[in-house]
């Protein structure tokens, strides 16, 4: 009996051994599982977009006479009234105000490169009023004649280049063309060239004109949010080169005057802006 408990002990002892000897089973081995990284976002520029901005105008405007009595063999009053002729003459009408107004375009990305088109429109009322029309009166004037130029709207249609320097982040060039909506008066009483002013006559002029000229600028775009735009620009105008000249007092040609007016703006803005761009590429995660 002691020897059979014996042999079944030796028996248990060399399955052990033989059971430990054996190669592990890819079942028992533990399993690798790389770690969990978040996908960064994949950011595409291409698409049509569409904003709001905010900001300022600063307005250089100059007024300058060329002609007393339009009306009378040329522009006779210039020698006439040689006094008068320098006097305040040309006068700047420096401006400033707040402008709101919208913006959309589209825009192309080619690696870091964007191209695109771009449209805006927006509203301002700024006017400037200067004491007597300049180069028709006596330098001590201090009477009843004036002189206004008011600007409003504005709008521009421009290409864009920009450089994205981080991936959310452009940089941009831009530049076209614009409009501008202007008003010019003159007005001054009967009687004044009596007193220093220009008028025999009750007179007073009005006329609004639509000028064109050229804009560039440059900003930054930032998308903060997937779609979502800010900017920061900068953009200047010139009108000087449009022609805007006006016969004021036609109707009495004693106080007929010729004069001419010129624009050079500055325009910042700040603005928001949404992209619509859901198709593939787009901002996705």
């Amino acid at each position: 009996m002691n020897r059979t408990k014996q042999f079944i002990a030796t028996a248990i002892a060399a399955f052990s051994l033989t059971e430990s000897a054996l190669p592990v089973s890819a079942a028992d081995l533990p399993v690798y599982r790389p770690p969990l990284v978040t996908p960064q976002p994949t950011i595409d520029w291409t698409g049509f977009y569409v904003g709001v901005g905010i900001g300022g105008r600063w307005t250089e405007t100059n007024w300058t006479t060329t002609c007393l009595q339009a009306g009378a063999g040329g522009c006779a009053g210039n020698a006439l009234f040689p006094t008068r002729f320098g006097v305040d003459n040309p006068t700047t009408f420096d401006m400033s105000g707040f402008r709101v107004g919208g913006y959309l375009g589209y825009n192309w990305q080619f690696a870091n490169w964007v191209v695109g088109i771009e449209g805006d429109a927006a509203w301002a009322d700024i006017r400037n009023t200067h004491t007597g029309i300049p180069g028709t009166h006596l330098a001590a004037f201090t009477a009843v004649d004036s002189a206004s130029v008011r600007t409003q709207w504005d709008a521009s249609i421009r290409g864009r280049l920009g450089y994205l320097f981080m991936p959310q982040a452009l940089i941009y060039v831009t530049g076209g063309g614009t409009w501008l909506e202007t008003e010019v008066s003159a007005t001054c009483a009967a009687g004044a060239i009596a007193l220093g002013g220009w008028c025999t006559l009750a007179n007073t002029f009005t006329a609004s004109r639509t000028l064109f000229g050229w804009t560039v600028g440059g900003g930054i775009d930032w998308m903060f949010a997937p779609g979502w735009i800010g900017r920061a620009e900068y953009r200047f105008s010139d009108f000087s080169n449009d022609g805007q000249t006006f016969a004021a007092f036609t109707a009495s040609p004693v106080d007929a005057i010729n004069f001419s007016v010129d624009h050079q703006i500055h325009t910042g803005t700040i603005g928001l802006s949404y992209l619509f761009n859901f198709g593939p590429g787009g901002f996705r995660y």
